[in-house]
């Protein structure tokens, strides 16, 4: 996996909200800083998502881990994470690129989309869907040329 994937744009209605913890079993794979944290309803653990999430009500999130886990292959361990709230924003990089112009961004904007996963880095498609759980959010691509801005839907929380 990739550390930073993903990075705070903009907090979120309420401000930023801090970062909990949450267990992470042993196991050989770590959740890096930036990256989208699994919860499933009724599991204690946390893991790294999968690739093609979240899909609202069937995939859970805890948030975006703000340190790398410290679990190891033989020893559980915990993660550090930004939970998903009203109104914050994150940047990542597309999967496929956008042509470079603000007009060619500003067509996707709105869309509910999922996260990728190819070669351990987090991306984001931009296949609209309204059962998908990030939403394409505006941005001045002047600022940030080859990022995509989004938040996460509510219905995407272990806690909705």
């Amino acid at each position: 996996m990739a550390l930073n994937d993903i990075k705070v744009y903009e907090d979120g209605t309420f401000g930023l909200p801090g970062s909990k913890s949450l267990p992470v079993l042993a196991s050989a794979t770590l959740i890096y800083e930036g990256e989208p944290i699994r919860k499933d309803k009724g599991q204690r653990y946390a893991l790294p998502l999968d690739i093609n999430k979240p899909v609202v009500g069937t995939d859970f999130m805890a948030g975006i881990a703000t340190s790398t886990s410290t679990n190891t292959a033989s020893v559980n361990g915990t993660v550090e994470y930004t939970p998903i709230v009203p109104g914050l924003k994150y940047l990542i990089a597309p999967k496929v690129a956008l042509a470079g112009t603000q007009a060619a961004y500003d067509a996707v904007v709105g869309r509910s989309v999922l996260f990728d996963l190819t070669a351990g880095s987090y991306t984001l498609l931009v296949v609209n869907n309204d059962t998908y759980g990030c939403v394409i959010e505006p941005l001045d691509v002047s600022l940030f040329p080859g990022k995509i801005c989004f938040s996460l839907r509510q219905g995407c929380s272990y806690l909705a």
